[in-house]
């Protein structure tokens, strides 16, 4: 994948997940120097894929979008694909995927779609772009905004620390798993969670990657 394409991404996912949108930000995700992601902000910008003023942000155009969302597409079809028919472990699809997802053709992505069901979701509960570039529908709240003995569906856990993502498969905490929150301690650092008719801990630092859809 091209330097570009794989800022567009970050630009993307921090845009989806509410994140701030700053040089440095996008430079941790992409593991290089702000002043790299600076001169990309730049080219982008000239190509008409963001909006960029210096200090002041970065946004994606449109076109930006509608770039990003193909590249998020193929990522997350690929991901499903791994984990539906090819048995990857939800924590490595992510990997597998970025390896594989700048190769496929337009065509190839389709024929996944049309095997999966055009899918609306990824393995992790992530949403995957429509071919226009549109979201499918997700309402979800983060797992501490629970209330003691709410009950909820996991419907999304984040894949950008596969350490945490790890922990979470090991204890059994991924999506479409019925759940309960029974207890908090350390003054909310840390949550009891009841399932599959266990009651497990979770730090807040894990805690923070899965979200939920209360019932």
């Amino acid at each position: 994948m091209s330097r570009a394409d794989r800022c567009l991404k970050v630009l993307y996912q921090l845009q989806e997940e509410g994140q701030e949108i700053t040089t440095g930000s996008v430079a941790a995700r992409l593991g290089v120097q702000p002043s790299s992601v600076t001169e990309m902000f730049q080219r982008l910008a000239h190509k008409g894929l963001v909006r960029y003023r210096a200090y002041r942000g970065v946004e994606l155009t449109p076109k930006g979008w509608k770039r990003a969302a193909e590249i998020v597409r193929h990522h997350r079809l690929l991901e499903l694909y791994l984990y539906r028919h090819l048995s990857y472990p939800l924590e490595r699809v992510h990997g597998e995927a970025e390896r594989l997802q700048s190769a496929i053709s337009e065509e190839f992505e389709e024929r996944i779609a049309r095997l999966l069901g055009d899918p609306e979701y990824d393995p992790h509960g992530d949403p995957i772009p429509r071919r226009d570039g549109s979201i499918p529908p997700m309402v979800v709240v983060p797992l501490r905004s629970l209330q003691l003995g709410q009950e909820a569906i996991i419907r999304r856990v984040r894949d950008t620390d596969a350490l945490v993502l790890s922990k979470l498969v090991r204890l059994g905490v991924i999506p479409w798993q019925r759940c309960r929150l029974c207890g908090r301690k350390g003054k909310g650092r840390a949550y009891l969670l009841a399932l599959a008719g266990e009651v497990i801990y979770l730090p807040e630092t894990v805690a923070r990657a899965v979200f939920v859809e209360p019932l």
